[in-house]
């Protein structure tokens, strides 16, 4: 690191009690911080195909035979000869003798399939029920059929060796169920990132006489969300040792603090992180959620969050979450559905900061919901969505299109 970096890492995180942010790390810097400390590195385990789903692939899984493994019947039917079948109309129907599936098909004999069972030996066609009659163990067949017509053939959906799911994807019931009916039971998953989940505690003045804590059942679900399994801890008094303490005991791949991260004289989980390790980052360019930090205990990354719940909410959707799923091997952007969408209240934003603003689709166009700080989780709860607002910009003007993440 250079001087003049030393020198702007020093004013992004010294105290800023009572002084306020003096400086602030742009949203990109903060990104490529979180990117370098969320490579994807956690140990593979073995588990079972059913517990695997939803869970991320450690490495590819490939075929072990072919798929299906032999010629099977295609459709419900029939298996017969095709040369057989020539000539066989609604006026000159052909007689074939029924035969058990055991035994060697003989010369204008049928054997009755069921889709996906094995072709006996000699057939190489399936004729359906409706071009046939049953009459005792005598079967009248009314079309012909042409050699391959209703046959899978061995290797037709893959051959053994190929790659059936990559690595880094996330296993889907199909794909469990494909794994299961090739005789694959277990497979190898990146193993959960663990998220220690630290409650830093509320102000002395919540706002409201029968207020909760708001933050660890929201974060518990977004954690939960981007895979990540939850230990919560609350310190027996929201103060610097209490919070230290938290963060240095071992045992997790990241941690959040949630609270005391202002400008207030008991904003001390900064200072906390300081204490038993690296505060690298306090204070982005990012609105609601400006307060937010980040930095390392050993080589354990800690993310300070907000802890005003909407401020927590916006950090935590775009910088503690994109880290979480760095780490469990998934895509580090976004997990919203995206939508785009025409403006059709301007949306006011800030330049300098990257605002994150709720919205919600009126007749298909987009409306902001509140201002982008004010309004808490209510305005979060009445909203379809969020927009990003980049830095550079003042926002959207009606009429422009943007993208919608939709919650």
């Amino acid at each position: 690191m250079s001087r003049a970096q030393e020198q702007s890492r020093q004013r992004r995180c010294g105290d800023v009690r009572l002084r306020g942010f003096s400086d602030r790390a742009s949203f990109e810097e903060a990104i490529a911080w979180l990117d370098v400390h969320g490579r994807p590195g956690l140990p593979a385990e073995d588990i079972s195909v059913d517990a695997a789903q939803g869970r991320v692939i450690a490495e590819p899984i490939v075929a072990p035979a072919d798929i299906p493994a032999m010629d099977c019947a295609e459709v419900d039917g029939y298996a017969l000869r095709s040369a057989e079948t020539e000539g066989a109309t609604d006026y000159n129907p052909l007689l074939f003798t029924l035969n058990e599936p055991s035994h060697p098909l003989p010369l204008a004999g049928a054997v009755m399939v069921s889709a996906g069972a094995p072709l006996p030996a000699g057939a190489d066609a399936v004729l359906p029920f409706d071009a046939t009659q049953l009459k005792g163990a005598t079967l009248e067949i009314f079309a012909a059929v042409a050699a391959g017509s209703g046959v899978e053939r061995s290797g037709q959906q893959v051959r053994a060796g190929t790659a059936l799911i990559e690595s880094r994807r996330i296993l889907r019931p199909q794909d469990a169920g494909l794994l299961r009916s090739i005789g694959i039971d277990r497979v190898r998953v990146v193993r959960l990132p663990r998220v220690r989940l630290v409650i830093a505690g509320p102000k002395a003045f919540t706002g409201h006489p029968s207020a909760g804590d708001a933050n660890g059942p929201m974060l518990g679900g977004l954690i939960r969300r981007d895979g990540g399994m939850v230990e919560t801890m609350n310190p027996a008094e929201p103060r610097c040792e209490a919070i230290s303490q938290a963060i240095a005991e071992p045992g997790a791949d990241v941690i959040l603090v949630a609270g005391r991260t202002g400008t207030g004289p008991d904003d001390e989980a900064p200072l906390a992180l300081a204490k038993v390790g690296e505060l690298a980052i306090h204070g982005v360019a990012l609105r609601p959620g400006g307060s937010a930090g980040m930095g390392l205990t050993g080589t354990t990354p800690v993310l300070l969050l907000p802890g005003d719940p909407l401020g927590c909410l916006c950090a935590y959707e775009l910088l503690a979450g994109r880290l979480i799923r760095s780490l469990g091997g998934r895509s580090p952007e976004l997990p919203h559905r995206v939508r785009e969408a025409e403006v059709g209240r301007k949306i006011v934003s800030a330049i300098g900061f990257v605002d994150l603003c709720r919205v919600r689709l009126v007749d298909g166009r987009v409306e902001p919901v509140g201002s982008v700080e004010v309004g808490g989780l209510v305005s979060s709860v009445r909203a379809d969505g969020f927009v990003v607002v980049p830095a550079p910009l003042e926002g959207y003007a009606p009429g422009a299109r943007v993208k919608v993440h939709l919650y």
